[in-house]
């Protein structure tokens, strides 16, 4: 692979991995919406049903970087096809879990078969396009998790209110079994680097990055049920910081590490990265205080609730294309600065205007039309500029070390916001989560500012 030489048509190869992208992406917001009826179907506490979620996580993130670095090895079209494969298997096990034991289990494997896949398609679609059109591929794809982000909490809603919590996740097997069996003989094959695929991999660093990862996000999500001082939660940072700092110094010196660390010494992959942190690791711990806000204070169905905040990504989809190819031709920082700024003051409206009562026209609406266009903006941008530089053969490893960026920042914003939500009261943790939106927002904008890609000029 090389960078000169995309495969076949770039739009015929978006079109073929953006089903399995829509199909992964539904189950990210049909969680936040049916979580309280899974709870209430399985005689068990709160605490174990939520493990449902913290495995999911868990999994997730550990999994991420290695499946990066296995779809450069050897080949993302085979981790792809073996990733979403995997997600629906473990769609179908979820969907008739008769026990919440199996129920954490079947959301594993559908995590592990999501990491798989994620980073796979990623590249598979950015190796497509040349590097000049790079953003407008990071956008795309965006674009379409928008848009399957805004309809799952309304699929979801109707499917919880007229059916069961498990036909949510039933759908996924049909839907993904044809996708599958559209996409996988029309993807171009694996072209494998010899070279590298015959030198030894660090099979010890994959054990630290994933059990370092795992420990990290644990202590993260599980710090609001164990406490943020219980041992338990400083014993599991402090484990993941000794692993992963011991995987950093053993990367440093393998010939062919798991993490990547030559990725970190060009400039707008650090810098990228970090805004992948700040920026796009608020969205899903504000999603999440926004449908209890919607449900439980403003009495929404979960319909309606669905519909209601399908509304911000329903925004933000689309805008990502346009983002994308702006920032192909005038630069990352054209687009995430503004889009920073929008965020923060979409949390400044809501934060000042958000009471008990229903407001969704005086409210809602104009919160919606200011947040979605800032988080169109700015999202997906600071993906497309972490993964500007970085090689066609290094793509899977480099969209899979930035993600887990975003990863972590979600873990981290989702654990501190269900905390002020418990605290606070849903209205109360609502404008100290737009107060934790705004705050991160804000600091992303003067890292934004140092971004050095400033794009092509129309024509060249």
């Amino acid at each position: 692979m090389t960078d000169a030489a995309p495969l076949r048509s770039p739009w015929r190869i978006y079109g073929l991995i953006a089903g399995a992208i829509a199909l992964a992406t539904l189950n990210f917001s049909l969680v936040f919406v049916a979580f309280g009826e899974i709870e209430e179907s399985f005689d068990a506490s709160k605490e174990t049903v939520s493990w449902a979620l913290t495995a999911f996580s868990i999994t997730t993130a550990a999994i991420f970087v290695p499946a990066g670095w296995a779809a450069d090895r050897f080949g993302r079209r085979r981790m792809f096809l073996t990733g979403f494969g995997t997600f629906i298997v473990g769609s179908a096990l979820v969907a008739t879990a008769p026990n919440v034991e199996l129920l954490i289990v079947a959301r594993m494997l559908q995590a592990a078969g999501l990491a798989t896949e994620s980073p796979a398609s990623l590249a598979l679609v950015l190796n497509a396009f040349p590097p000049e059109r790079r953003s407008t591929a990071v956008g795309a794809m965006g674009a379409v998790g928008g848009v399957a982000t805004a309809i799952g909490p309304a699929v979801g809603g109707a499917l919880l209110d007229y059916l069961s919590w498990r036909w949510a996740f039933f759908l996924n097997v049909p839907l993904g079994i044809f996708v599958f069996v559209l996409v996988a003989p029309r993807l171009p094959p694996d072209e494998l680097d010899s070279e590298n695929a015959q030198k030894p991999p660090d099979l010890f660093g994959v054990v630290l990055l994933m059990v370092g990862i795992a420990a990290l996000v644990l202590g993260l999500v599980q710090s609001d049920d164990w406490g943020y001082t219980d041992p338990r939660s400083v014993l599991a940072v402090i484990a993941a910081i000794l692993l992963l700092a011991t995987l950093v110094r053993r990367s440093a010196r393998h010939s062919e590490p798991i993490l990547y660390l030559p990725l970190f010494r060009d400039h707008d992959f650090r810098f990228g990265s970090s805004l992948s942190f700040l920026v796009a690791g608020t969205f899903a711990g504000t999603f999440l205080a926004f449908v209890q806000l919607m449900n439980q204070t403003w009495g929404l169905s979960l319909l309606s609730t669905g519909l209601a905040v399908g509304m911000i990504p329903a925004i933000a989809g689309p805008m990502s294309i346009v983002s994308g190819r702006l920032a192909d031709r005038y630069g990352h920082r054209a687009v995430i600065l503004p889009g920073s700024v929008l965020i923060a003051l979409g949390g400044v409206w809501m934060l000042t205007q958000v009471t008990e009562e229903r407001q969704l026209l005086a409210v809602w609406v104009p919160f919606v039309a200011i947040y979605g266009l800032g988080v169109g903006f700015a999202h997906a941008a600071t993906q497309a500029a972490a993964l500007n530089n970085v090689s066609a053969e290094r793509l899977g490893i480099g969209g899979s070390m930035n993600r887990i960026s975003q990863e972590i920042g979600q873990t981290v914003c989702v654990a501190v916001i269900i905390a002020m939500l418990a605290r606070y009261g849903i209205v109360d943790g609502v404008k100290a989560a737009m107060a934790l939106l705004i705050a991160m927002s804000l600091l992303g904008a003067p890292i934004a500012a140092q971004l050095r890609h400033r794009g092509q000029p129309a024509g060249t």
